[in-house]
Protein backbone atom coordinates (compact mmCIF):
# COMPACT_ATOMS: atom_id res chain seq x y z
CA UNK A 1 0.00 0.00 0.00
CA UNK A 2 1.46 3.07 -1.24
CA UNK A 3 1.64 6.27 1.11
CA UNK A 4 -1.18 7.81 -0.41
CA UNK A 5 -3.51 5.13 -0.18
CA UNK A 6 -2.90 4.36 3.70
CA UNK A 7 -3.76 8.21 4.21
CA UNK A 8 -6.88 8.01 2.47
CA UNK A 9 -7.35 4.60 4.45
CA UNK A 10 -6.78 6.36 7.72
CA UNK A 11 -8.93 8.82 6.92
CA UNK A 12 -11.61 7.23 5.81
CA UNK A 13 -11.93 4.89 9.24
CA UNK A 14 -13.47 5.36 12.23
CA UNK A 15 -11.34 4.92 16.05
CA UNK A 16 -11.52 2.31 17.63
CA UNK A 17 -12.46 4.03 20.38
CA UNK A 18 -15.73 5.62 18.94
CA UNK A 19 -16.27 2.39 17.92
CA UNK A 20 -16.51 0.51 21.67
CA UNK A 21 -17.74 3.89 22.96
CA UNK A 22 -21.19 3.28 20.48
CA UNK A 23 -21.33 -0.86 20.42
CA UNK A 24 -21.16 -0.58 24.50
CA UNK A 25 -24.05 2.50 24.28
CA UNK A 26 -26.71 0.85 22.45
CA UNK A 27 -26.14 -2.69 24.40
CA UNK A 28 -26.27 -0.95 27.42
CA UNK A 29 -29.35 0.91 26.26
CA UNK A 30 -30.55 -2.18 25.10
CA UNK A 31 -30.85 -4.03 28.04
CA UNK A 32 -32.09 -0.84 30.79
CA UNK A 33 -35.03 -1.06 28.27
CA UNK A 34 -35.45 -4.44 27.86
CA UNK A 35 -36.48 -5.36 32.12
CA UNK A 36 -34.55 -2.92 34.59
CA UNK A 37 -36.40 -5.36 37.29
CA UNK A 38 -34.22 -8.62 36.12
CA UNK A 39 -30.90 -7.72 35.81
CA UNK A 40 -30.27 -11.18 37.31
CA UNK A 41 -31.37 -12.68 33.92
CA UNK A 42 -29.59 -10.56 31.67
CA UNK A 43 -27.31 -13.25 30.40
CA UNK A 44 -30.02 -15.02 29.05
CA UNK A 45 -30.68 -11.84 26.69
CA UNK A 46 -29.18 -13.10 23.62
CA UNK A 47 -32.49 -15.49 23.37
CA UNK A 48 -34.93 -12.80 22.20
CA UNK A 49 -33.77 -13.17 18.79
CA UNK A 50 -35.32 -16.71 19.03
CA UNK A 51 -38.34 -15.02 20.70
CA UNK A 52 -38.97 -12.51 18.08
CA UNK A 53 -39.49 -16.13 15.59
CA UNK A 54 -40.49 -18.59 17.96
CA UNK A 55 -41.08 -17.98 21.80
CA UNK A 56 -41.43 -22.17 22.60
CA UNK A 57 -37.86 -22.41 21.13
CA UNK A 58 -36.37 -19.61 22.98
CA UNK A 59 -38.06 -20.88 26.17
CA UNK A 60 -37.32 -24.54 25.53
CA UNK A 61 -34.67 -24.96 22.83
CA UNK A 62 -31.99 -25.62 25.52
CA UNK A 63 -28.11 -24.64 25.38
CA UNK A 64 -27.98 -24.86 21.42
CA UNK A 65 -30.05 -21.79 21.24
CA UNK A 66 -28.45 -20.07 23.51
CA UNK A 67 -24.53 -20.36 22.34
CA UNK A 68 -26.25 -19.73 18.76
CA UNK A 69 -27.81 -16.67 20.13
CA UNK A 70 -24.20 -15.73 21.21
CA UNK A 71 -22.56 -16.86 18.19
CA UNK A 72 -24.96 -14.30 16.05
CA UNK A 73 -23.55 -11.28 18.21
CA UNK A 74 -19.69 -12.82 18.40
CA UNK A 75 -19.22 -12.88 14.48
CA UNK A 76 -21.29 -9.47 14.08
CA UNK A 77 -19.07 -7.86 16.79
CA UNK A 78 -15.97 -9.27 15.28
CA UNK A 79 -17.06 -7.73 11.63
CA UNK A 80 -18.10 -4.69 13.25
CA UNK A 81 -14.49 -3.64 15.73
CA UNK A 82 -12.70 -5.17 11.77
CA UNK A 83 -14.21 -3.00 9.91
CA UNK A 84 -11.94 -0.13 8.21
CA UNK A 85 -14.63 2.64 6.06
CA UNK A 86 -17.02 4.69 7.71
CA UNK A 87 -19.82 3.42 5.47
CA UNK A 88 -19.15 -0.59 6.74
CA UNK A 89 -19.03 0.00 10.12
CA UNK A 90 -22.20 2.33 10.16
CA UNK A 91 -23.93 -0.50 7.58
CA UNK A 92 -22.52 -3.17 10.69
CA UNK A 93 -23.84 -1.01 13.31
CA UNK A 94 -27.44 -0.45 11.82
CA UNK A 95 -27.86 -4.36 11.83
CA UNK A 96 -26.58 -4.42 15.58
CA UNK A 97 -29.43 -1.38 16.11
CA UNK A 98 -32.05 -4.09 14.31
CA UNK A 99 -30.59 -6.87 15.99
CA UNK A 100 -31.33 -5.22 19.52
CA UNK A 101 -34.57 -3.67 18.80
CA UNK A 102 -35.92 -7.26 17.22
CA UNK A 103 -34.21 -8.68 20.91
CA UNK A 104 -36.28 -6.20 23.26
CA UNK A 105 -39.13 -7.09 21.61
CA UNK A 106 -38.36 -10.78 22.10
CA UNK A 107 -37.52 -10.30 25.40
CA UNK A 108 -40.36 -8.09 26.49
CA UNK A 109 -42.95 -10.71 24.80
CA UNK A 110 -41.51 -13.51 26.71
CA UNK A 111 -41.66 -11.49 29.97
CA UNK A 112 -45.46 -10.43 29.00
CA UNK A 113 -46.68 -13.75 28.54
CA UNK A 114 -45.99 -15.62 31.65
Amino acid sequence: MSGVDAGEAKGNSLRLLYKIIAYAAIWILALLVTAPGLWALAWMFPLGLVAVIDRHTANDGGWGVMIGCYAVYLVHGYFYFRSKTVMRTVILYGVLVVLLVGNVAGCREMIHSH
